[in-house]
């Protein structure tokens, strides 16, 4: 006889950035797998998930909130209303859907809608990315009866929760699926060319698109090189407009749904170092340059680059005066050496959690069940 097939209803939030989102998505997938399960996903109002979540035929609602601007800002005055008016939303949504667990992916929106769920009573668990834990998560551990953890540096800063605990790593997209040509098929791209992939996250960074355009007249005099360059929805027409070379080998995206492809087209990575970039740079093993954002809380990102770069799997390049020549210089480096590209591959490698996504499916099963 076959086992009754699981079944419950969770509550998922996560959002702000692409970063969050996959990962949730991702996990919804893997307890897909192992459940016949019901889903709500809130996110954010006019977040990027609100974007992406129904593209995947997944009920959602919003509630009205946005991070505590570190700097003085006028849009930190609307913060305690936008608290208030989301603790009520998240209430209200907790009552009508009565969730069986309530997960937390990452981002400012899973701060109010966690801790209402745990109030009423709800398991809530939390997916830490960074090995610098986010505010967010900070805030609530003490409600939460599961803690995943993507690296384990993380442990320490949750010393009184050590029984809540597991390190799952980060979920991610399915990488690897794809070969490098069809990858490159996706653009047109020419296998016998080199391949650039330059991002600098779901939302793009201006940095890292002015220093690329400022070295693309000398990455372009090389015949056997193609850039797959996305530049972020907000900054695409500026930089359009400001292409300092025209050419065909540059495919200039603002938004690349097919993010596996372009892990599999390219030979060299240059990007931000959020944690689910991270986990899909490990899976996809290749050679990358990493730029921190240099405005991440708590400095998360640099610290994430570090671990990454002692390990062999990078190369971080941080921003600065003049720093597009540190960055070109770090590039050249990787273009004139196979091996050094193939190293950096197979140090991510070691790095990669593949199964990130069932270890954390396979803890809210746990929570429903208990």
């Amino acid at each position: 006889m076959n086992a009754t097939k699981k079944t419950g209803r969770i509550l998922i939030a996560g959002g702000g950035t692409g970063g969050h989102v996959y990962p949730a998505l991702a996990t919804i997938e893997a307890l897909k797998e192992s459940g016949d399960y019901d889903f709500l996903y809130v996110g954010g109002r006019g977040g990027i998930e609100t974007r992406i979540v129904p593209k995947y035929n997944i009920p959602m609602q919003t509630i009205w909130i946005s991070g505590f601007n570190r700097s003085l800002s006028l849009k930190n005055f609307l913060f305690p209303m936008k608290l208030l008016s989301s603790l009520y939303s998240s209430w209200k949504i907790v009552r009508a859907y009565k969730p069986q667990v309530a997960v937390g992916m990452g981002g400012y929106v899973t701060g109010p809608i966690l801790y209402m769920a745990s109030r009423m009573g709800v398991p809530v668990l939390i997916q830490e990315q960074d090995a610098h834990p986010g505010v967010t998560t900070r805030l609530l551990a003490r409600y939460a009866r599961k803690i995943c953890l993507a690296f384990e540096q993380a442990k320490s800063h949750f010393s009184d929760y050590e029984k809540k605990l597991v390190v799952t790593g980060n979920p991610i997209r399915q990488m690897g699926a794809l070969s490098r040509e069809e990858g490159l098929k996706e653009w047109n791209l020419d296998p016998q060319n080199r391949t650039l992939f330059v991002f600098g996250g779901s939302q793009g960074s201006r940095a890292i698109n002015t220093a690329l355009n400022k070295l693309l007249p000398e990455l372009l005099e090389d015949d056997s090189l193609q850039i797959i360059w996305q530049t972020g929805q907000g900054e695409y027409e500026a930089v359009k407009a400001g292409l300092s070379v025209q050419d065909e080998r540059v495919v200039l995206l603002n938004y690349i749904e097919n993010m596996p492809a372009a892990f599999a087209a390219a030979d060299i990575i240059i990007c931000r170092a959020g944690a689910s970039s991270l986990a899909e740079l490990a899976m996809a093993e290749k050679a990358t340059i990493l730029v921190p954002y240099p405005y991440a809380a708590g400095n998360h990102q640099e610290l994430n680059s570090r671990m990454v770069e002692e390990a062999g799997a990078a190369k971080m390049v941080k921003e600065g005066e003049e720093w597009h020549l540190e960055l070109k210089a770090a590039l050249e480096t990787l273009l004139r050496s196979p091996e050094k590209r193939s190293g950096q591959g197979a140090a991510g490698k070691k790095l990669a959690k593949p199964n990130a996504a069932k270890h954390i499916a396979a803890q809210i099963d746990a929570l429903i069940a208990a």
